[in-house]
């Protein structure tokens, strides 16, 4: 089957550049195009790429030049119409294939139930950008184990999908079309949730196909998140009656517990009883000994902290201060930001980043007013109930539970 590859791009015609270099060096013999769309450019892209492209690929290139920045839903359905693939790949301009990139996605709809397919994304430093889009009790969107190590098995899983990210997105062009292909009514963020929950609506599954890496630089373009607020509305408007919480079930896939904060942040963690026993099989080991652990187990939130402490003893301060900072990649833990201000406090070659650490501290300790502690309280309440009447137990025990700690902290 013809691939058709569809880059939206504006300005950053470097990143582009580099793109299609990557796609070039590790596609030679696949059946292929490929189709910049220039969201009005105001940079050296209209210029620069059409030559690169037709030497790369030859007549397999094709740029389509639009008046104006119109976003990435309608760059993206553009090049969808100029497109003569059996397949569309939709593609960010900041991501960069690797070797073998193609096979895994094109195995992936041997699976005839399979409507849309997704490879590994990762940062350049190897970490994991993307395997797949999770949703919290409150319909928070965030990417599942964001910040494991790239090569972790928990992120080689398959696992049931509500979305996946269209910043790497492979589906035939029959289904794209059926599905209405990206709703022009978003800005720049959402478009792929949607048509993910259009496609599952009509019967398709998602697909991750994990052998499959792509690097990603991820929100290179200015401006990116401006329009969430609007969107993630527009998205529950259209969708909210399809979408489920689901990032408690997800976790607990690969025996991870969902936890809820005072300001319902949801974050996955280790079980207490796991995180003893890691505690315990760490026993006496020096601090590469318990970074080595935390490589496996990123979501052992304690063992961020006892790293900590082992670098700063050890007379690496900045080191433990990069502990504190990855730990709270993770979950949004007080103990950890603490720590990080009394190291910065105690040690004077950090003394420039205590101005940092203050205010990460201050974000993630703040106590609510009691408008907001009402406002939350009420959510949560709503969140309870309508796990119960879907039939989700375990999310309503989970959110009952919540409850309960945050009338605690009130009385306290």
């Amino acid at each position: 089957m013809r691939v058709s590859v569809i880059i939206p791009a504006w300005n950053l015609q470097e990143l582009t550049a580099a793109c299609l270099r990557s796609l070039a060096a590790h596609s030679a013999d696949a059946d292929l195009d490929v189709l910049v769309v220039d969201n009005g450019s105001t940079d050296t892209t209209p210029e620069v790429l059409p030559p690169l492209g037709r030497r790369l690929f030859g007549p397999r290139f094709q740029q389509l030049r639009l008046p104006d920045n119109l976003g990435f839903a309608r760059a993206c359905n553009a090049g969808a119409a100029a497109a003569r693939g059996d397949l569309l790949f939709f593609l960010n301009n900041d991501t960069l294939c690797t070797p073998g990139w193609l096979p895994p996605l094109l195995e992936a709809f041997a699976d005839s139930r399979v409507g849309a397919a997704g490879p590994r994304l990762l940062y350049p430093d190897g970490r994991l950008q993307h395997c797949g889009i999770a949703f919290s009790p409150f319909f928070d969107v965030g990417h599942l184990y964001e910040f494991f190590p790239g090569d972790h098995p928990a992120v080689a899983r398959h696992r049931p999908l509500q979305a996946i990210t269209g910043a790497a997105l492979m589906l035939p062009a029959r289904l794209f079309q059926e599905a209405g292909g990206f709703h022009e009514g978003y800005l720049n963020g959402y478009e792929d949730m949607d048509l993910c929950l259009a496609l599952t609506a009509a019967g398709h599954r998602l697909a991750l196909a994990p052998a499959s890496r792509i690097i990603h630089h991820t929100s290179a373009t200015p401006g990116r998140f401006v329009h969430d607020t609007a969107n993630g509305r527009l998205l529950m408007r259209r969708q909210g009656g399809r979408l489920r919480p689901d990032l408690h079930m997800l976790g607990r896939l690969d025996g991870y517990g969902m936890r809820v904060g005072a300001d319902l942040s949801c974050w996955l963690e280790l079980p207490e009883e796991a995180a003893r026993n890691l505690a315990a099989a760490t026993e006496g080991s020096g601090s590469d000994g318990v970074a080595e652990a935390l490589e496996r187990e990123p979501l052992w939130r304690a063992g961020w902290l006892r790293l900590m402490t082992l670098r700063e003893a050890e007379g690496h301060p900045r080191e433990a201060l990069a502990a504190g900072m990855r730990g709270l990649r993770f979950f949004p833990a007080p103990e950890l930001a603490a720590r990080m201000q009394r190291l910065v406090s105690r040690h004077a070659v950090l003394a420039e980043l205590a101005p940092t650490a203050t205010a990460i501290a201050a974000d993630v300790t703040a106590p609510a007013d009691a408008a907001t502690h009402a406002a939350n309280r009420a959510r949560l309440e709503a969140a309870r109930r309508a796990a119960a009447t879907r039939g989700d137990a375990a999310l309503a025990e989970l959110l009952a539970d919540a409850l309960t700690a945050t009338d605690t902290r009130e009385r306290a």
